[in-house]
């Protein structure tokens, strides 16, 4: 693999990570309600998905999940159930505290093992990402030896690259979050990362291979 196939990868990265998805919504809506280190534990859960779909990818599964219908929907499902049920429970939310430092923000509540496992399980029941890892990366990998170490600088490449992309719209998210902290702002923010929950666990659900 040479710099130029590695940089055309990296430039692609950065485009596909940029666009707008689950990932994204959780990243800006955990960073409003409870903080950039908040939201630094979520990215945490949606890395370690990525990276578990890389090595499903590496191993030849993503392939088996592109032609299977079957293994296909019950993925799909699965993730737009848990997007479908994240956007209820915004919706549902009854009053949001004001951010303050020790507030009692119901997202600052929850356990870190909690937050992580809530971006793990977002980006994990994605089969998209799946599918679109496995059609995507061995168009990059040289044929010959040395491709586990292709690879490996390519799946640390999409992680490195997804996760900074995630903490940039933390970052921001963060930047904003003292001119939205009140009641009212909470409480919209709530209805609208709701609703966006539940677009993208019905647009998931519609998806095809």
């Amino acid at each position: 693999m040479t710099l130029t196939t590695w940089l055309t990868f990296t430039a692609a990265c950065i485009v596909f990570s940029i666009a707008p998805g689950a990932g994204t919504v959780a990243s800006i809506s955990t960073s409003l309600s409870g903080g950039l280190s908040r939201a630094v534990t979520n990215l945490i859960g949606l890395e370690l998905a990525l990276a578990a779909h890389l090595v499903v990818v590496s191993l030849g599964l993503g392939a088996l999940l592109a032609s299977s219908a079957t293994a296909f929907t019950l993925v799909k499902y699965l993730g737009a159930g848990y997007l479908l049920y994240l956007g209820i429970t915004k919706l549902l939310t009854k009053d949001s505290a004001r951010l303050e430092e020790g507030g009692n923000d119901k997202t600052a509540q929850i356990t870190g093992k909690k937050l992580i496992a809530q971006g793990f399980l977002v980006n994990m029941t994605n089969p998209k990402s799946i599918v679109f890892l496995a059609a995507f990366l061995p168009q990059f990998i040289t044929p010959g030896s040395g491709t586990g170490l292709q690879y490996l600088i390519l799946g640390a490449t999409v992680i490195a690259v997804d996760g900074a992309v995630m903490f940039a719209y933390a970052a921001m998210a963060h930047l904003a979050r003292p001119h939205v902290s009140s009641p009212r702002f909470m409480k919209l923010q709530d209805r609208i990362f709701g609703a966006l929950f539940i677009l993208i666990g019905v647009s998931l659900a519609r998806a095809h291979r």
